[in-house]
């Protein structure tokens, strides 16, 4: 069972915040990721976070684009859990972006406007785009990221 916050509020701050940590920056993200790289849409939260996590460095990009050519045998980094991802999870589907739907997250009709909005910006998220443009919906699946888990935990438990 999902709890979600009844409201969510937002409040200036005397600092600026990194772009991802900020829940706009979080959501776009998401909204990208279930748009490209998600058959129908839809993702687990494994997927997600593996996704997002590629996203933050190049480092981490490159480590999964050396795992797709290598045909899936390279092992790949581990890769981590974000709060904040979590929090702009619950955020989305609180607004109705996207739903849970058996126990995967669904891009909803107000996240395929999001998205076309998100496009129709020439100079936002281009670099995010064209990596997850190279991953489509095809190269990391739901199965490839459980077996990578599997492989992990024996590895390392």
């Amino acid at each position: 069972m999902q709890i979600f916050a009844e409201k969510i509020t937002f409040s200036k701050k005397p600092i600026s915040i990194p772009p991802e940590y900020r829940p706009s920056y979080s959501i776009a993200l998401i909204v990208l990721i279930l748009k490209i790289c998600c058959q129908g849409s839809k993702s687990s939260l494994l997927k997600l976070h593996l996704i997002n996590w590629a996203l933050k460095s190049n480092e981490n990009k490159d480590s999964i684009k050396k795992f797709i050519r290598s045909n899936y045998n390279e092992s790949s980094k581990t890769w981590g859990i974000e709060p904040s991802l979590n929090r702009a999870l619950n955020f989305s589907v609180h607004e109705g972006i996207c739903k849970i739907e058996n126990g995967k997250y669904l891009l909803e009709e107000k996240g395929d406007i999001f998205y076309s909005k998100i496009l129709a910006d020439s100079n936002f998220l281009n670099e995010e785009i064209e990596f997850l443009k190279f991953l489509g919906k095809r190269k990391i699946t739901d199965n490839r990221i459980e077996s990578i888990y599997k492989k992990w935990k024996i590895q390392n438990a």
